[in-house]
Parts: structure tokens; sequence; C-alpha cells
């Protein structure tokens, strides 16, 4: 058959066809408006994840940092669009969504279990080129929503969960994420505290013994002397603590870890030329009389002490600036609102297209029917 006999076959059935098309569409168009469940979307758009710049134990400890390829000690990995999506997938905070919004009740189900089942397929996730994150959460009533369900408590349960994902989202950062940067401020703390329980003790002996010996004192040469081991031996303990932080995360393999070990070694034999009579640059503390020694001693061991807490303190204060940053706040957007009409299912597009795929059936019904009789005729 060609073009001509099919547009025939149309024309001759076409009040038939018109009439069941019409009624068709007029029944799913009511099908649609009053027993289909409704769905409603509240959507939330998510900001890239900003990368910070290190400024805590990384950005004082040196310049070799950057060996560590992202792991240095007082940086944490900024989490990736990527990952805040997998973070709002997570059952973590599906559960936490849940328990916030009491979702068993609202979902009408017996277990946690289930309502997380429930929230996850109502949740889908676009991202596009540039990195921003696109959350949205479909809510679907039941079938006859009309008498079923409540049309304006679905439309605040979409916002509400779109808003819980993200309060979820900032609460896992605050905890899960910024952990790094947290133990090694606790680490800080700690160093802080016995080396200031050791620098008092020592001030408080030094006093002693200046009250006892009061002729006593030390040469300019000497207090020099004191001065640079005391800044020779802080430079020590700030790559110790460096050491001690990197090596839960590295390897003693690792090429910047290596050269830690040598620059310490190094200063380590430095610091040691103090304590011979073989020094060709600093005066030896073993050539001072004997109470000079002494007090030498205390003197050195105030200095370092003192060295080493001003060096922890601006350690720490760094750590707690940049723990601050590590702690990626989630940057919105689009708020989420509450929908003001559904999404789903769309009415009018929706019969149209119905109305369109009836009226081909039916064509193509009445069409095959004159193509059974007329090749009948023909064997006739």
């Amino acid at each position: 058959m060609d073009f001509h006999t099919i547009l025939h076959t149309i024309l001759i059935n076409w009040k038939r066809i018109i009439s069941v098309t019409i009624l068709s569409t007029v029944i799913l168009f009511l099908i649609l408006l009053f027993v289909y469940p409704v769905t409603y979307t509240s959507s939330v758009t998510i900001l890239p994840p900003e990368r910070k710049k290190d400024f805590g134990l990384g950005s004082l400890l040196g310049t070799g940092m950057n060996d560590l390829s992202g792991i240095a000690t007082g940086m944490m990995t900024i989490a990736s669009s990527e990952m805040y999506i997998q973070i709002m997938k997570s059952r973590t905070l599906s559960e936490f969504v849940v328990k916030k919004l009491d979702l068993v009740e609202k979902f009408n189900v017996d277990s946690d279990e289930k309502a997380i089942a429930n929230l996850q397929k109502m949740i889908s996730f676009d991202l596009n080129k540039e990195g921003i994150v696109k959350l949205s959460v479909d809510v679907t009533s039941n079938i006859l929503p009309a008498v079923t369900s409540d049309k304006d408590s679905l439309k605040v349960l979409a916002k509400q969960i779109a808003q819980s994902f993200i309060d979820g989202l900032n609460y896992f950062n605050n905890s899960k994420l910024s952990t790094k940067s947290k133990n090694t401020r606790i680490y800080l703390e700690q160093q802080i505290s016995e080396t200031r329980v050791q620098l008092d003790s020592l001030e408080n002996e030094l006093v002693k013994f200046q009250q006892k010996y009061k002729t006593i004192s030390l040469s300019d040469q000497m207090k020099t002397s004191l001065e640079a081991a005391a800044k020779l031996k802080s430079e020590i303990t700030r790559i110790e603590i460096e050491m001690n932080l990197l090596k839960n995360d590295v390897t003693e393999e690792n090429k910047y870890y290596h050269t830690l070990q040598k620059q310490l070694e190094e200063l380590k034999k430095q610091y040691n030329k103090f304590d011979t009579d073989r020094i060709d640059y600093l005066l030896s503390f073993k050539n001072a009389p004997e109470l000079g020694q002494q007090l030498s001693s205390l003197f050195r061991e105030v200095r370092i002490q003192n060295e080493i807490y001003v060096m922890l303190q601006q350690l720490y204060y760094k750590e707690k600036i940049q723990e601050k940053r590590d702690t990626p706040s989630v940057d919105i957007l689009d708020e989420p609102i509450i929908p003001e009409n559904q999404s789903s299912p769309r009415l009018f597009f929706s019969s149209l297209i119905g109305g369109i795929f009836i009226f081909i059936g039916l064509s193509s019904f009445y069409f095959y029917k004159d193509l059974k009789v007329l090749k009948a005729k023909n064997s006739a």
C-alpha cells in the first residue's frame, strides 16, 4: 500500500478513530488527574568544595611537604564534588535524615531499614562539568492522591528532606573530614603542656641556683653559645614532631621522610658538638668553671625549653586556624524550596502524547484490517 491508500483508510474510518481517540484521551486525563500518584520535587544546588591552601603544620614544617603528594601533616584532602555525592548516597547520611525527620512514621513502615531504602529511591543527583552538584528529592503520593494524601504535606516533606541532606553533609564534614587536623592539634596541645611543665621546673631551679650563687654569671660569649644551642635544639624538636606526625601516613622509604631523617642526624651532630672540646666556631660548655658549667647547663635547658615552647605555640595556633579551614562548609547556590506544582505526572503533555499514540494505534488497526480484506479479495 502507498501513502494514498493509508490516507484513504484513515478518511473512511475517521469518525471512529477520532471519537475513540478523544474518549480515550479524556479517560487518560482523568486517570492522571484523580488516580495516578503525584510527585513533588524539591532541589538544592551545591557549589563545588573550595580547595584551600594549607596554612597549618605542613606550611610551617618546611617546603619539602610537596613530596608527600597531598598527605602532608595538618592538611586534609578537601572533599571533591564526587565525594559529596557519594557521602549523600551513603547509608549513614540516609539514616541521619530518617531519624531527624522520623521518616519511619511518615513512610508508614516498621523499620529504619525500610525507611532508608524508600528514601534512597527518592533522591537523584546531577553533576555538571563545573563540579556543581544538584540534589533532587521526589516525594510521591499513594494512588488516588486527592483521597489518600495531603498534597501540602508532601510538598513540605520534599523540601525538608533536601534540607536535611545538606544538614547531614555539613555534620559529616565537621565530625569526620577534619579528624586529621584535629588529631594534630591535640598532639600539639599535649606537647605544649609537657613543655610548659618542664620549663616551669627548670626556671624555678635556675632562680634557686642564682639566689644561692649570686656572684656567678655567664659571659656574653657563653650566652651567645647557649642561644645558638637552644635554637638548634628547637629545630631538632620541630623535625622530630614532623616525623612523628608523618610516620602514620608514609613509610620510612618515602623520599621526604628520608630527607628529614638525614637533616635530623646532621642537626644532632651539630648539637652534640656543644658538649665536646672540639668546637671550632663556638665556646664549649666544658671549658667553663664548675659552677659556671652548672649555670650554663641550667640556662641552656631553660633557653631550649623556651624556644621549643614558642615554636609549639606557633604551630598550635596555626593548626587551629588550619582545622577551621580544613572543615569544608557546604556552599549552597540554590536553597531547597517548597515546590508549588507537581513534577509528575505532566497532565496535558502526558494526555497529548497518550492521545497521539492512541490515534496511531487505531489508525494502524484499521489499516491492517483493510489490508487483510484487500488481500482476501485479491486471492479470491
